[in-house]
């Protein structure tokens, strides 16, 4: 397996010895029609429960992010990122410490994904495999896929690099006012889910509520069918400050990558 990078070939890795991560919000309003996605890092669901359905606490807290109360638990399991819920019909009907037991309910749900950096690649078979998948794109490069958490770790440590030189220079991406006392990067990087924007689940469906807690945590790894001849192989990268999130004020940050030519295929 292979991961590959398409790219117009005056920005081949090879060539520039760079690498650009851009944001979420960048992605969503970038002009080229074969990238854009104005939904990304944004999932929508609908949630339908037929009959009636247990739902242990933990996933109806983090379901209805205290949208609810269930008058006993301080710590409301949280995640990051923009939150909404429309409750169209909630029938509770019973239940103990462990679980909430729900009748013919259902609620729409918004999760949109915080701002933060990613990089994109394709997982391919053969290097052949690449070619056409975006066809504005001239050139290509590549990594054997058993480098993906190598890259990972390289790219993290470049953007740490990059953060705390910003600041001694003037160039920040991220809140010039806010300390980098213990500063991180934290990298997830994996194949995309191609899902569709809006997710019926109901005690019979496939789509389980197990399911239903993952993806809300994958937001930044999922995107529409429309999407999925890309094959998409995502790094998401987080910044932090201790126990702060730190959010990117510019849309794109290049890193030098020299480094990391000599990985390439």
């Amino acid at each position: 397996m292979l991961l590959a990078k398409n790219c117009f070939t005056k920005d081949n890795l090879k060539t520039r010895k760079t690498i650009k991560l851009g944001t979420l919000h960048e992605y969503r309003k970038i002009e080229s029609a074969q990238i854009v996605d104005n939904g990304e890092g944004k999932y929508s669901f609908f949630l339908k429960f037929d009959g009636t359905v247990e739902i242990e606490k933990p996933w109806f807290s983090l379901m209805f992010q205290g949208a609810i109360g269930i008058g006993d638990d301080e710590h409301l399991p949280r995640i990051p990122g923009a939150f909404s819920a429309a409750i169209h019909n909630l029938e509770m009907v019973g239940g103990n410490d462990k679980i909430i037991k729900v009748r013919n309910s259902s609620a729409s749900i918004h999760r949109e994904a915080l701002n933060g950096f990613i990089f994109c690649m394709s997982q391919v078979r053969k290097l052949r495999d690449a070619i056409g998948l975006f066809p504005d794109y001239d050139d290509c490069w590549y990594m054997t896929a058993t480098k993906a958490h190598d890259l990972g770790v390289a790219l993290s440590t470049l953007l740490r690099d990059r953060v705390i030189s910003g600041r001694e220079t003037g160039n920040h991406i991220v809140d010039p006012h806010i300390p980098l006392v213990d500063l991180s990067i934290h990298c997830r990087h994996e194949l995309v889910s191609y899902l569709g924007r809006e997710i019926h689940i109901s005690n019979s469906s496939l789509f389980t509520v197990d399911h239903f807690i993952r993806k809300i945590w994958d937001m930044a790894f999922v995107k529409p069918p429309s999407f999925v001849a890309e094959k998409e192989y995502r790094y998401s990268f987080t910044i932090a400050a201790g126990d702060r999130i730190l959010i990117p004020t510019v849309d794109n940050v290049i890193l030098n990558a020299e480094q990391l030519v000599d990985w390439t295929v």
